[in-house]
């Protein structure tokens, strides 16, 4: 069988024939806006690389974010699309993920808006071209992640290539490039032999050549051609997933009905096997309940069980929650997902098909007791963090655990009226989650616990958790460094700020560029700067020999 792709204004009919493999169905189009796109994509893939920096994730992802999304909302704007009020959010949302590269450091953060900001530029994409699977924001949203994170950027993963090899051919600036560089690339040789030659006839031109060569290093050469070459794939990612919604290639190969037949296809478990297991699984947990009052709910009253540390108390209702959570929710997807319907029933829509009236009462019990056991989990990391402080783990974990609550009541109130929970659910996540990456939690760990240590109300700091923060918190620890007037506490405070001894070690500078610029991290070197020049506190020397530089405190090994 013959697979081809139409040249630039013609029909498959009267197309010029070119093989293909046999994954590739659908003729390719391209005019010259496409192929002028296929090389600016083949810039972004190299600036990719070129401009971020995985080890820090700062302005090089702004910078990189903004430039290709000039470069996209250019290219629509070329084929007639324009933004609508179902895509300018989208937009937004990758504006204001980008934004937090360039503005904080807490780099545990910042790996996972990146992958928000992959996400959100895709579904951008998808909204403003109209080929999101359903019109809102729905439980399709699963599908188009599929879509248009693998199916459509891999399934026109070639349109790059030839788009750009399309251009080439048209265009005579394109086909004089195609022979400029062959005629370099073939007498190459030749000039390496006469620039030889001639720098060794004449002393002047050696030296000339020798600066030169000396401006424009092999090492930097090489940097640059492997990231234009790691760049490659990059780039025809991109011009896939961009160039496959806007032509709608292979965009129908993944559509509602395909999803509709699927989700109705693997309802074959029988309504008594359903409710006998929800029944069996509500009875369970409110034995435990019941089994577990005293313990579950001590901490509303800020009791302490009398076996155990507060470490223990609240770890271990992290980990039962964990654990619960996932169990439950699994359960409430396996029982929508497999539980056989009514032919009747059944409606062209996987949101909106009707559940069972006794399905929901189970699983409104099984959501409730979920949040019941949430709701005593957060009280005991309330307690905890009460006598212990802030740390990093602590603040992550009281997030997730408000996000599931959000989720699970979500659930609850699904099941009592129908609406669009999914779109409710993910715009809760997605908001959840930019209130904590700006909330500054790095710094406002670092502000909360050293102002109850110097208010009483926190016996000591642990300062190994404090320095293993990221510079959001320098300027909180040097604010306590110029109050503290234990000259030890300001030796410790010193070396910590510094970054110079990490549990007696000496670390290297790190070299930075524009690239790992944030503005978190710009004010810390400040700090560092005014401390450099302090008189006599240049190095941390006034610790006696063997006297740990980081005291370790009793609560460390709570997390």
């Amino acid at each position: 069988m013959k697979y081809y792709y139409a040249e630039s204004g013609e029909t498959s009919g009267n197309s010029q024939l070119h093989y293909r493999n046999k994954w590739t169905a659908e003729p390719m189009k391209f005019s010259t806006g496409d192929s002028w796109f296929a090389a600016a994509m083949l810039v972004c893939g190299f600036l990719y690389w070129n401009l971020i920096h995985f080890a820090s994730l700062s302005a090089g992802v702004t910078i990189f974010t903004v430039i290709l999304c000039v470069v996209v909302w250019s290219y629509l704007n070329a084929k007639g699309i324009n933004q609508t009020k179902k895509s300018l959010p989208w937009l937004g949302l990758v504006g204001l993920t980008a934004l937090l590269f360039f503005l904080f450091d807490d780099f545990y953060i910042k790996q996972f808006s990146f992958m928000l900001l992959s996400a959100a530029f895709l579904y951008w994409v998808c909204r403003s071209t109209g080929r999101s699977l359903d019109s809102t924001l729905s439980v399709y949203v699963l599908g188009d992640a599929v879509n248009q994170g693998l199916l459509l950027p891999f399934s026109n993963f070639t349109c790059g290539y030839f788009g750009l090899q399309d251009g080439l051919k048209k265009s005579k600036h394109g086909r004089n490039l195609i022979y400029a560089a062959a005629g370099i690339v073939v007498f190459l040789p030749l000039m390496v032999l006469v620039i030889t030659q001639l720098s060794n006839a004449d002393m002047a031109f050696e030296q000339l050549i020798d600066r030169i060569l000396n401006a424009i290093s092999i090492e930097t050469i090489t940097e640059y051609a492997l990231q234009f070459v790691v760049g490659i794939p990059v780039a025809l990612y991109l011009y896939g997933a961009v160039y496959g919604n806007i032509s709608g290639r292979h965009s129908a190969d993944l559509n509602k009905n395909n999803l509709i037949k699927f989700a109705q296809g693997i309802r074959f478990a029988p309504k008594l096997t359903i409710y006998t297991a929800l029944t069996v699984f509500n009875a369970i947990y409110l034995l435990f309940f019941f089994s577990q009052t005293t313990y579950l709910f001590s901490a509303f009253g800020d009791v302490l069980p009398n076996t155990m540390t507060y470490a223990e108390y609240a770890r271990r209702g992290f980990f039962e929650l964990c654990k619960v959570c996932t169990i439950n929710m699994g359960i409430l997807i396996a029982a929508n997902c497999f539980m056989k319907r009514n032919e009747t029933m059944e409606k062209q829509s996987m949101e909106w098909t009707e559940t069972p009236k006794m399905l929901k009462i189970q699983m409104s019990i099984l959501a409730v007791f979920t949040i019941l056991l949430i709701v005593t989990a957060l009280s005991k990391m309330a307690m905890y963090i009460h006598y212990y402080g802030l740390t990093q783990h602590r603040v992550y974990a009281a997030w997730f655990m408000l996000a599931l609550l959000f989720t699970f009541v979500v659930i609850v109130a699904r099941q009592i009226k129908a609406f669009n929970a999914s779109r409710i659910i993910t715009i809760g996540w997605i908001a959840a989650f930019l209130i904590l990456a700006y909330g500054n939690v790095d710094g406002n760990i670092a502000k909360y616990d050293m102002e109850r240590y110097e208010k009483g109300t926190l016996e000591s700091l642990d300062y190994k958790m404090l320095f293993d923060l990221s510079d959001a918190a320098v300027p909180y620890l040097y604010e306590h460094y110029q109050h503290s007037t234990d000259e030890k506490e300001r030796t410790i405070l010193y070396s910590g700020i510094t970054g110079r001894y990490s549990w007696g070690v000496v670390t290297e500078p790190y070299e930075k560029t524009f690239r790992d610029f944030n503005l978190q991290a710009y004010r810390a070197e400040k700090i560092r700067s005014i401390l450099a020049h302090e008189e006599g506190r240049n190095n941390p020397e006034n610790l006696s020999d063997g006297e740990e530089l980081y005291p370790e405190a009793s609560y460390l090994d709570a997390y």
